[in-house]
């Protein structure tokens, strides 16, 4: 069972080299005032501003954008939709933290579905922390914070595209902050493949649904960047993900015509630039 870490007990570490007060120093206390001064009007002293949380201090974008060491040959992410799971793919091309809320993030991309790529923009607000246990790649997680970051997301397919609707549902995050307090998406290797966290190892997972804008009718959607971890169960009976690189005819109705396409259809498709 992981440890659930609230942001007040994550802020401790954002505050403990912060210069001391004079109390905490031993300065000794002024004595008490006279009668005298009292009655003098003394101005309100502004209240000491509240420590940093770490949604403020640590910038999620890079981690929040897929961008790993892998992602660099298959920048996208691998899902599945609808009741017959057939793959769905996403691209995030760019990911920034809300300057005013830091624990929102707006998300920009391209989604591709069968032969349809429809571009879409939308939000991931991180609500809680959790600590992430120590893996074979991260040596040392004392020194390296870890943690799984749990969201919300609203992602609105464009609506001048056809058959357009929104993905909503949680999201899922395993990172880690090094000394300069960059985080950076977390994988998992030797081992311990991470399988019993949340992301399921897979370290950035979506799971929630599609709504249709015109008819309301919601479908099942989830991806992730390893879609191996999220496979349904129908699908894994027919072979994928279960029997090494091989793909077999039968997924071939499913989307799954290969494993990784080198096709980069996100970089031929026009940027969203839409405003909902």
């Amino acid at each position: 069972m992981k440890t659930i870490i609230w942001l007040p007990l994550l802020a401790f570490a954002g505050v403990a080299c912060q210069p001391q007060t004079d109390a905490a120093v031993g300065k000794t206390a002024p004595a008490a005032p006279t009668a005298v001064a009292a009655q003098q009007h003394v101005p309100a002293q502004p209240a000491a501003s509240a420590a940093p949380t770490p949604l403020q201090q640590v910038d999620l974008a890079y981690a929040w954008s897929n961008a790993t060491a892998e992602a660099k040959s298959n920048a996208t992410m691998e899902g599945f939709y609808g009741p017959n799971h057939y793959r769905i793919s996403f691209y995030f091309s760019k990911v920034r933290r809300d300057s005013l809320h830091p624990e929102q993030y707006h998300i920009w991309g391209l989604n591709r579905y069968k032969k349809a790529i429809t571009p879409f923009k939308g939000t991931c607000t991180v609500t809680r922390f959790a600590a992430l246990p120590d893996t074979a790649e991260m040596a040392n997680s004392s020194k390296v914070r870890a943690y799984t970051a749990f969201a919300e997301y609203t992602l609105r397919e464009d609506p001048q595209t056809k058959g357009a609707g929104v993905y909503s549902g949680k999201a899922m995050l395993d990172f880690c902050v090094d000394a300069r307090n960059r985080a950076r998406q977390v994988t998992f290797n030797g081992p311990d493949l991470g399988l019993g966290n949340p992301t399921k190892g897979s370290g950035l997972l979506f799971q929630g649904v599609w709504r249709d804008n015109r008819t309301g009718q919601q479908m099942p959607a989830s991806w992730c960047s390893n879609f191996l971890v999220v496979v349904p169960e129908a699908l894994e009976k027919i072979g994928l993900g279960s029997r090494g690189d091989t793909i077999y005819p039968e997924l071939a109705k499913y989307g799954w015509n290969d494993w990784y396409e080198n096709d980069e259809w996100w970089a031929k498709s026009p940027k969203p630039q839409f405003n909902l």
